[in-house]
Parts: C-alpha cells; structure tokens; sequence
C-alpha cells in the first residue's frame, strides 16, 4: 500500500499521459456514438435500409412470447399491439430506428387487440416515448374504471396501470369493434368483436386488415376458432386474397382453421414466438395448413428476428434478423479498452519529449 501511496505523491505528468487521455476521449467519442446508434447499426447492416420508404412495409418484432406489428403505408403508421414488457425497450429502440430511416417520428394509430400483457405490456414505454394520435383499445375496462353492461373486467395490475397510462395522453382514444376507416389511399376494417362476451378472453382479439396499394395485410391478435368464425360469418361471400397474414395466436393449433386459411388465401405468413417458449409454438400442424392454402413463406421470430418486408404490386423485399442490443456486453467491452489504454506502455521513454531546436 505505502508503495503506491509512494507513487502517487511522486506522480509526474508526461507526455505519454497526454496521450492516453486523447485515446480514452477519442475511444469514448467513438464508443457513444456507436451505442446511441447501435439499433439503427443493426437495422442497416441486416439490411433493413432495403425497405424504407417503400408506399407499403410491415414488421414484426421479435418480443419473445408476445406480439407486436407496425404497418407503414403511406408515412401512416399502425402500431398494432406492444409485446412483452420485457422486450419493451428493444422495441421501442428498434420501431424508432425504422420510424427515423422513413422520416418519421409519431404513431398514427396504436391498436391493442386484446388485454392479455404479451400484447400490452410494452405500451407504457410506447405512449413514454412517442407521440400517439390514436389509440384503440379493447372492450375489457380496468378495475377501477365505471363499468359498462357488455364490458369485460380486467383487474390484473399491469393493465390497469396501462389503462391510466392511456387515460393520460391527449390521443383520441376508441373501443374496439367492428368499423371501417380510411385514411388516404388506405383502407382499415376492424372485423371483430363482435359480440359482449365471448368464453375465452382470446377470442376477444380483433382481426384488422390494412388494405394499401392493391395489397392486404391481416392482424389477428391471439384469435381462436370462435374469431375465425365470427370474421368468416362477417365475410359473407366476400372473396379475399390476403398478401401478408400475421397468424393467429402465434401458431397455435387452436386457430387458423384450414376453413379460415383457404377463405383468405394468404401469401406470406409470420408468425411471432419466442425462442425456447413452453407451447412448443407454432404447432406444426399450424405451418402445413398455411402451406395447404397456399403461403409460399411462413416466417418464425424465434427463428429469423424482427421481420421487415416491403410489399409492391407483384413482389417484395424481405429483410430479417436478430438485433444487436446487449448492453452489459457492451459496457464491459468498453471498459476492457479503458483498462487497455490505461495500461498501455509505449516501447520508448524518449519518444514523446519535445526537441529543443536552437534559432
């Protein structure tokens, strides 16, 4: 100890100091701009860059056993459900990269399909981080809300906390139920519910579809063989070709009836899960049926990432993959290099003393 107390108090300032504390600061500087934009890094180097700025584009992110979608059609974005309260913060960083690489900012619609938290619990940091001009919520009341005859009752913490969160913000906010809305070229039809009460809490799920540039992309939410139903039954004789479907209830055998698939005939499904997740989803049974009714893709989170896909009249671009996003390892890269700079010892004593030149 007396040694380096001995060290300490005879502590002479060389040059070589000086240049250590330039390559901490230049080290520093270049490490911080890396880490304020380590998602839009990642977003550009799996390519997601491909798709920007395309008049239609999807994505599902990866929120482990949770679901959230964005639809962008025409700068308008839709934001349908916010995932695991988990995975919040790596969302809302990644849907704010995709939002700056198209030149936006706000959500124009925040659509929360059913109240279940694998599909609100990332709306708190949501509605914290971002504008939101629109929220459309599900027919279930939190407790502490003045019931309403048909209105479910929700007394789980978590969804009574989002609830005031919403209640908080300037948005207009509406309860889900089966509507239409055009917005542009851009045509919205909220399908389902379209009972009072149902005997699963997942059948309350509204099925969306988004209608852009000749091209359909259908939201399920967790929708079961009754909300399959319930939307065949408002179909009708409706024909319909749908161009992306975010499959119902992540793949489980309990939806996506053949019946359903072969009306809507989809060409691309995803499917959002969670790698290692307890149901063992999708169901296997699930991925055949989607390729009996047509789907020349099924793309999987757990397997691929966040998805983004980019849709034309007669093609698309996909772009996929596991976004970087680990800040202990981060941290503890940059100070390995701290500690490297620090200890770095330069080969000669004299390399840093400055002439004397005579004039």
């Amino acid at each position: 100890m007396n040694k380096y107390i001995w060290k300490i108090k005879h502590f002479r300032w060389k040059h070589e100091h000086s240049v250590k504390i330039v390559l901490l600061i230049l080290f520093s500087a270049i490490f911080f701009l890396f880490y304020i934009n380590m998602t839009s890094i990642s977003l550009f180097f799996h390519n997601f860059n491909a798709i920007y700025n395309a008049p239609l584009q999807f994505y599902s992110f990866y929120v482990g056993q949770g679901e959230c979608s964005l639809v962008i059609a025409d700068g308008v974005t839709y934001l349908y459900d916010t995932g695991t309260k988990e995975y919040a913060n790596r969302m809302c960083d990644e849907l704010s990269a995709i939002l700056k690489g198209n030149g936006l900012k706000n959500i124009d619609y925040l659509i929360i399909s059913h109240a279940h938290s694998d599909h609100y619990g990332g709306a708190k940091e949501v509605l914290r981080r971002f504008d939101v001009e629109n929220i459309f919520r599900p027919k279930v009341l939190s407790a502490l809300e003045e019931e309403v005859e048909g209105y479910a009752v929700s007394n789980d913490l978590a969804y009574i906390e989002m609830i005031e969160t919403v209640e908080e913000e300037e948005a207009e906010v509406f309860f889900l139920e089966p509507c239409e809305l055009t917005v542009g070229q851009t045509f919205l039809k909220f399908w389902t519910p379209l009972n009072d009460s149902y005997s699963n809490d997942n059948a309350i799920s509204t099925i969306l579809t988004i209608s852009s540039h000749n091209n359909i992309v259908m939201l399920t939410g967790d929708a079961v063989g009754e909300t399959e139903n319930e939307f065949l039954s408002a179909l009708g004789e409706e024909e319909m070709k749908v161009d992306i479907l975010k499959v119902p209830h992540h793949g489980s055998d309990t939806a996506s009836s053949a019946e359903f698939l072969n009306r809507i005939n989809p060409q691309i499904a995803v499917i959002s899960a969670g790698i290692n997740n307890t149901y063992n989803f999708p169901a296997e049974e699930v991925i055949k049926r989607l390729h009996d009714a047509g789907a020349s893709e099924v793309y999987v989170t757990k397997n691929i990432g966040t998805i983004g896909i980019s849709l034309g009249a007669t093609s698309y671009k996909l772009s996929s993959g596991f976004i970087f996003n680990d800040d202990p390892l981060l941290l503890t890269i940059y100070f390995l290099f701290v500690f490297v700079i620090i200890a770095l010892k330069f080969p000669h004593k004299k390399i840093f003393r400055i002439k004397k030149h005579n004039f």
